[in-house]
């Protein structure tokens, strides 16, 4: 890493308007096709985290993120503890540096304080092989369900295969169950 980041986990609760402001100037940068969510001080489009994991530059920019929220989704039909993990990014000018791997180890500290059994996130085809590297599995064949993101309008029930990833963290990959995912509500 060629620039000092400041690391710290925040709850929802504890972060400013321009905490906020800052987060949503780098989200913006990081998804430049969903940049219109992510203005003022809205930086988040789905669930609202409870915990955040926020990489700051020395000059009070926000160089990396990641938003986790403890929820329950129901897999196969059984009710699972999850803490879902999103709105994970790095500046653009650092991506490929390393600071995406020192957020995951500490969000899966994060994960590990909470006490959750499982990590749980939504990735795209091309970030799966990061995620798989840093200890997240993806779920074969898993079909996945959950509230569309309400930034443009009302939300709406969306079905997606394919890139849901677990990260055991109190329990065993082979624990998790088989079946249908249904988020039943946003994702982080």
């Amino acid at each position: 890493m060629s620039e000092d980041i400041r690391w710290e986990v925040v709850e929802e609760s504890a972060l400013t308007l321009p905490d906020h402001e800052a987060i949503a100037a780098m989200l913006g940068q990081a998804f430049p096709s969903w940049s219109h969510w992510y203005v003022g001080g809205r930086d988040y489009a789905g669930m609202q985290p409870e915990r955040r994991v926020v990489g700051w530059g020395a000059d009070g920019t926000v160089l990396a993120h990641v938003g986790i929220r403890r929820m329950f989704i129901t897999v196969g039909g059984q009710d699972v503890l999850v803490g879902d993990t999103g709105i994970v990014a790095v500046s653009p000018r650092l991506q490929g540096s390393g600071v995406g791997r020192e957020l995951l180890v500490r969000t899966r500290a994060v994960l590990e304080g909470l006490r959750v059994p499982y990590g749980f996130l939504g990735a795209g085809e091309d970030r799966i092989p990061f995620y798989a590297h840093m200890g997240w599995h993806e779920v074969d064949g898993a079909v996945g369900t959950f509230s569309a993101f309400t930034a443009d309008g009302v939300g709406v029930n969306e079905t997606e295969q394919g890139g849901w990833m677990v990260l055991p963290v109190e329990a065993q990959l082979e624990d998790w169950p088989t079946g249908e995912i249904m988020l039943n509500g946003q994702q982080v």
